[in-house]
């Protein structure tokens, strides 16, 4: 029997060679993608590696915020930290490590950073404790130098002795080029553009006065590194300033850089991985609707085996065998196609420029060992029931039979459906009055497996009304097609199965898609009262400082500007993180309406927040009520002072832009709405703003229409993101379909 599924197998290898294409495009998506996460993860994890190699103790916040997804964010440390660790007996080195956000600008007055690239600013460090090292020239010294990474000075045409433009936290500022460096011989790490400086202007103009990100320590070798460790959490915990920090060792830190990483990779990887087993689904229908033809078709040939001796068991064996060969043939073929994706993906990244430095491509067992168990599963769960069915057919019955699948009563099919139907019905009636909305994927779910489930009972009166036009059309050409769709009801439903699917995930994705971009025309339009913003000229990856806010607003032609930006705080109730919606209340009047219920920006002072009333509903917070922040280091109690109907240009909490004052935390804005002085023309205004734009060049002017254009925009870049991954879905029902007239 053995030798039998596997003349099968070769005696018809083109029917085999299509019917495994489908699991050969899916595992080849689904391997491409982990070969691609494990050879990013490799690489980053040999770069921490030798970042910290010569860094005995790391000084970091103990607090982090966790974000979306899972994401932390760690809070900064104080500069004292550094003068206490570096006094520790036993050691030798301590410096501070600074990193936000510092945009080099072009001599062309542009940010050299190409779209949604990353902006990085910080230390260059010395000595052992660098993470980076000097190509050209020498480190910075004092609060006019700067070095950048070799591929930004390159990208910026940037030479020695250059003066170089730099945006950052503190504001605009021109700095003396007077070194090029790489970290770990990579020219730009994290394809990010980077600016360093020495400590105190890093800390000054990059981040935020007297705070540090950490504390890089090397040991004198007097001590252990546990030990050495131990002994600066002592004396920094002696200080009230440098409390509510961790030391770390060396090894402990590469550990929880590499950690960090994969915890990045893992959400990149489920995402892709989704659209590779929606892909596998669709897949499973068609291979099942291949062995169901096959196996009605060999029902003689069966049965003369079973009447020579063959048992049931052995029948349905024979079957699964082949089923497994194609699925083995499949897997194996789509785990090089994978290999070759992967590839083929670092290096369109790194055409674009937006590569990593890579080790060679990375293969782990465990990425074969799911490729190849997800393609033969798939394949033998498809073919599992078309192979019992199969060998049930008694021998005399199957010689005398017709090679066409019986018809089968649907009384079952019907009852199933309806119910599923139904359910998602009710529960769509359910959140229409309160429920919870995440009660709608069950919808969806129950009524899509309810449509599925009656793609038999459906496909005569469809095909007969499809059908009909054809054969006025085409004559008995046209009769003969309509006739042969309706002949076998359950063929025709497996067939069209999985182009239903892929057709509904894309028309689902794109009526969400519309939905959203309607939504944000239409709040969007009501909220914004203003008549031109300043959006970022990066894809949104950029920042503008306040002190650019406040120059514009100094501008004759400008009426007024206020700043948008984004403040990561905490309860310090529940510890729970979250980012809130800073702005000036003095100049957000008249240009933002946000509904208020109760309140209004004239309100809100630097002691005050301003709450959704979605958020004062979940918080039970009125007005009045007191709400406890940990702003940073520092914990501040703020008073609810206003409530304003959801927004879709504001977080759920919203604070004063002056709170974030003296802290650690980051107080820069988003985007810059603005409206003109009265009596002056759109003409005058522009270019009054654009040459402000020019100085310190970031953004780009935009009017009301083409910021909410714009909003739409991105939201149609992300669907033609997801249409391509689905198309692998539709490609594959497309060999279903070639499939089944093939066998047809």
């Amino acid at each position: 029997m053995l030798r039998l599924a596997l003349r099968n197998v070769t005696a018809r290898f083109g029917r085999i060679l299509l019917t495994a294409l489908a699991i050969i495009v899916s595992t080849a998506f689904l391997s491409g993608t982990f070969m691609f996460r494990d050879t990013l993860e490799g690489t980053f994890n040999a770069l921490f590696a030798k970042s910290y190699e010569k860094v005995d103790a790391y000084v970091q916040a103990a607090n982090t915020v966790e974000t979306a997804f899972g994401f932390e964010i760690r809070d900064k440390v104080t500069f004292d930290a550094v003068a206490i660790a570096a006094s520790v007996p036993g050691v030798a080195d301590a410096q501070a490590l600074v990193q936000g956000d510092a945009v080099v600008i072009g001599k062309d007055s542009k940010p050299v950073a190409r779209i949604s690239r990353a902006t990085s600013g910080g230390t260059l460090n010395s000595g052992d404790l660098s993470l980076w090292t000097v190509t050209k020239g020498r480190a910075p010294r004092g609060p006019n130098e700067v070095v950048l990474d070799d591929q930004t000075a390159a990208d910026g045409n940037y030479e020695l002795g250059d003066s170089v433009k730099v945006n950052a936290e503190a504001g605009s500022r021109s700095f003396t080029l007077v070194g090029l460096a790489q970290y770990n011989n990579v020219a730009t790490p994290g394809d990010a553009t980077w600016a360093l400086f020495d400590d105190e202007t890093a800390m000054e103009f990059v981040a935020k006065p007297g705070f540090v990100d950490a504390v890089l320590v090397r040991s004198d070798g007097s001590l252990p590194d546990t030990a050495l460790a131990q002994r600066i959490q002592e004396a920094l915990d002696g200080v009230s300033t440098t409390t509510g920090t961790e030391v770390l060792t060396g090894p402990q830190i590469t550990a929880q850089s590499q950690t960090e990483v994969q915890k990045g990779l893992g959400f990149f990887t489920i995402f892709l991985s989704i659209f590779s087993f929606i892909a596998l689904a669709v897949g499973c229908f068609v291979i099942y609707n291949v062995f169901s033809i096959t196996a009605a078709q060999r029902r003689r040939e069966n049965a003369l085996l079973r009447a020579i001796g063959a048992s049931r068991r052995q029948v349905t064996r024979m079957m699964l065998t082949e089923a497994t060969v194609i699925g083995l043939f499949g897997s194996v073929v789509g785990l090089v196609a994978g290999a070759g994706l992967a590839v083929g993906i670092q290096v369109a990244l790194n055409k674009l420029g937006l590569g990593v430095p890579s080790r060679g491509l990375i293969v782990t067992s465990g990425t074969v060992l799911v490729t190849l168990i997800a393609g033969v599963f798939t394949t033998l769960l498809a073919a599992a029931v078309p192979a019992i069915a199969a060998a049930r057919i008694p021998p005399v019955a199957a010689m005398t039979e017709s090679a066409f699948e019986q018809p089968r009563s649907n009384k079952r099919r019907v009852i199933a459906a309806t119910a599923c139907v139904a359910l998602g019905v009710a529960t769509i009636a359910a959140v229409l009055g309160g429920a919870d909305s995440v009660l709608l994927g069950v919808a969806v779910v129950g009524i899509f497996i309810g449509v599925l489930l009656l793609g038999p009972v459906m496909a005569n009166p469809i095909s007969r009304v499809l059908g009909s036009p054809v054969e006025r059309l085409r004559g008995i050409t046209g009769a003969m097609s309509r006739a042969n769709v309706q002949r076998n009801p359950r063929r025709t439903a497996r067939t069209a199965a999985p182009v239903l699917i892929g057709v509904a995930l894309v028309t689902g994705a794109s009526v969400f898609a519309a939905s959203i971009k309607e939504q944000l025309r239409d709040t969007i339009g009501k909220q914004f009262l203003g008549e031109y913003v300043i959006n970022s000229s990066n894809g949104g990856s950029l920042s503008f400082s306040q002190a650019f806010v406040d120059t514009l607003n100094e501008i004759p032609e400008v009426g007024a500007a206020t700043g948008l930006g984004f403040a990561r705080l905490q309860n310090v109730d529940d510890n729970k993180g979250f980012f809130a919606t800073t702005v000036n209340p003095a100049t957000a009047e008249g240009i933002l309406d946000y509904t208020f219920v109760e309140g209004s920006f004239a309100t809100l002072t630097p002691q005050g927040l301003l709450v959704s009333t979605g958020e004062a509903k979940r918080a039970k917070l009125a007005l009045g009520s007191t709400v406890a922040l940990r702003v940073g280091q520092t914990d501040i109690t703020v008073i609810v002072q206003g409530i304003y109907a959801s927004s879709d240009l504001a977080q759920a909490r919203v604070v004063h832009r002056d709170l974030l004052n003296g802290t650690s935390v980051s107080n820069q804005v988003g985007f810059v709405f603005m409206t003109r002085a009265p009596g002056v023309s759109d003409k005058d205004f522009r270019t009054a703003v654009d040459a402000s734009i020019t100085t310190y060049g970031i953004g780009t002017l935009q009017d009301r229409g083409q910021f909410i254009d714009g909003r739409g925009d991105i939201i149609d870049r992300s669907l033609f993101f997801i249409y391509g991954l689905l198309a692998l879905s539709v490609i594959i029902a497309i060999f279903g379909i070639v499939l089944t007239m093939l066998l047809a």
